[in-house]
């Protein structure tokens, strides 16, 4: 693992926020999958910008990095959030600035840390969960049909407008519907 360790302040880490029954159902279903299965999977749709999901729980039951995939309809990136957890549970652990065969069939992922900027409006229920931002996150870049990744020349350009650039932060990432979208602060 390449990150710093830092105590978990999740609600679940949190003796003053002992009685789940006050949590909104959300938190209680989060506590409920992180207990269970060592994360929660959330997937949102996007309105204005391509759907992306993020896993919830990582880094209280493993200590490492939490995972998001953008660009990809909801059910496909929540799939592959989830297929990355299981790897990471199973003994494979997740690193910054790394790429990963097994989780698209054919192509590499590359993890890149996701900056802190972009949190409030990407991550809110995480946010909520873990009572502190940031928490340790990686963002699953997917490559074009020729595997080249959004930031390396001849990238199709449409395929890298999908994903954003989560490890810019947002003040300076390139114009896109990411900074200009209804995520905007």
């Amino acid at each position: 693992m390449d990150i710093e360790p830092t105590p978990c302040r999740c609600l679940l880490c949190q003796p003053a926020i002992a009685d789940e029954a006050q949590w909104d159902l959300r938190d209680r279903e989060i506590a409920r999958n992180v207990r269970e299965y060592g994360w929660h999977t959330m997937g949102v749709t996007g309105y204005d910008t391509p759907d992306w999901a993020y896993s919830i729980g990582m880094w209280h039951t493993h200590g490492g990095y939490d995972i998001c995939i953008t660009g990809l309809p909801v059910e496909n990136a929540m799939a592959l959030v989830s297929k990355i957890a299981q790897q990471v549970l199973e003994g494979r652990a997740l690193g910054a600035e790394k790429r990963r065969l097994d989780v698209i069939d054919g192509y590499e992922v590359a993890t890149r840390p996701v900056h802190p900027s972009w949190y409030p409006a990407m991550f809110g229920a995480g946010l909520d969960f873990f009572q502190t931002p940031p928490w340790p996150m990686l963002q699953a870049v997917w490559p074009d049909r020729e595997g080249r990744f959004p930031w390396e020349e001849g990238a199709d350009p449409e395929k890298r407008d999908q994903q954003p650039f989560l490890w810019v932060a947002r003040n300076e990432h390139p114009a896109s519907m990411w900074v200009s979208s209804s995520l905007s602060l």
